[in-house]
């Protein structure tokens, strides 16, 4: 467990060191979240939640990929620097260095999930139905780009081929997902592709706990499937996982 604990702490040290990580991770939700509340505000339909709150279920989910493509691309790098060799010699597995790995990323994530959430909240008072769905919402989506992380880890060789990667898996995700654009407007072919896009169950999830009225068993697909998908991802990358690129 120490080790596993050191692995926690020298990732998140060297993620917060990252300029970019950090600007992906903790500014660009709240830029996007400001602007894009600001710019809806005057044509906002009267639905009963403000564009704010809009802007906030959707757009704060950047902040998260950009915690994860960083991620990516630093288990990249560790792997072609030797770091992971190195780790390769101590007493630990090939589980206790990706769990290590995945839980600094799920700090991380959630650190920028309530950063964004308190900067919406003190300055344009989002609504929130309620604080325990939402703590949970937000666990569920962290454990969900950990797994992805870990998994999108196994398959790039360089930091450049780490981020264009993650970037582009991500996007797919948030095209299919409402992010972008609302679900119902999608064609009618397309709509049920979403049912397979845990970010689109994330989505739910987010305004089911921030304005939509719901019950614990409407609340539990919408959490579990992220959960189940992060897990899933995880416990394949633990298996593909190689110590070196090279062969």
């Amino acid at each position: 467990m120490k080790e596993i604990i050191t692995i926690i702490r020298k990732d998140i040290q060297l993620l917060s060191l990252d300029k970019a990580s950090v600007i992906l991770t903790f500014m660009l939700p709240v830029v996007l979240i400001g602007l894009i509340g600001n710019v809806m505000s005057a044509t906002f339909p009267n639905v009963g939640i403000s564009s704010y709150d809009y802007a906030f279920s959707k757009f704060m989910f950047w902040g998260l990929f950009g915690g994860a493509a960083s991620a990516v691309a630093s288990l990249a790098v560790e792997k072609n620097s030797g770091t992971i060799i190195r780790l390769q010699l101590a007493p630990l597995s090939k589980f206790q260095v990706l769990l290590g790995k995945s839980m600094a990323c799920i700090f991380m994530l959630l650190v920028s999930s309530i950063l964004s959430y308190l900067f919406a909240k003190v300055l344009f008072d989002i609504k929130t139905g309620s604080y325990f769905a939402l703590i949970l919402v937000l666990i569920s989506n962290a454990i969900f780009l950990a797994g992805l992380m870990t998994f999108l880890a196994n398959f790039v060789k360089t930091e450049r081929a780490a981020r264009g990667l993650s970037w582009g898996i991500l996007q797919v995700l948030a095209c299919f997902s409402g992010i972008m654009f609302p679900v119902s407007i999608m064609p009618v072919w397309m709509t049920p592709i979403t049912n397979f896009n845990p970010v689109m169950w994330s989505v739910k999830a987010m305004e089911f706990a921030l304005w939509k009225e719901s019950t614990p068993m409407e609340l539990l697909l919408p959490i579990g499937i992220p959960v189940l998908a992060g897990a899933l991802l995880f416990g394949v990358s633990v298996y593909l996982f190689r110590w070196s690129e090279e062969k």
